[in-house]
């Protein structure tokens, strides 16, 4: 009796992708002696070939990531926090935040909503960025001379 050599062109069977059932299918591409691509002969979709017998791929639940960000990011809060109680401490008289005003690097201000807050940088052409207790905000002021 002798064995019958597949070959491109040979019929098998084969998990079809598309159809998702075992169906005929055309040996398409051979790696060595294995079979790499078949074609359905019932939808015409070409994917790689899939044993009739082979277990089916049970997807495993992702594993749960580490929480190294959160943790980092109470330090960095609580960094900023540090740095913003040194830079408004020593003021004893804040200027009232107002869209219209000037504000220069250095300067501590009061905002009706955030609070106190420290100028770390001016930006052209009317805004400067300002460290608030819990968070650095860019906010509008008049023009810079």
């Amino acid at each position: 009796m002798t064995e019958h050599q597949i070959e491109a062109g040979s019929s098998v069977e084969s998990q079809c992708k598309k159809c998702k059932t075992v169906t005929d299918h055309y040996v398409v591409v051979m790696v060595g002696e294995k079979i790499s691509k078949v074609e359905c002969k019932v939808c015409k979709a070409r994917h790689a070939f899939v044993s009739p017998k082979a277990e089916p791929k049970v997807k495993k639940p992702a594993a749960p990531r580490p929480k190294k960000a959160a943790l980092a990011s109470t330090r960095q809060a609580q960094a900023l926090a540090e740095q913003w109680e040194k830079m408004v401490s020593p003021c004893a008289k804040p200027l009232q935040y107002s869209m219209e005003r000037t504000f220069g690097v250095g300067d501590v201000i009061e905002h009706p909503s955030f609070g106190l807050g420290y100028v770390l940088k001016a930006m052209k052409p009317c805004t400067v960025e300002i460290q608030f207790k819990d968070a650095i905000r860019n906010m509008r002021c008049g023009i810079f001379k």
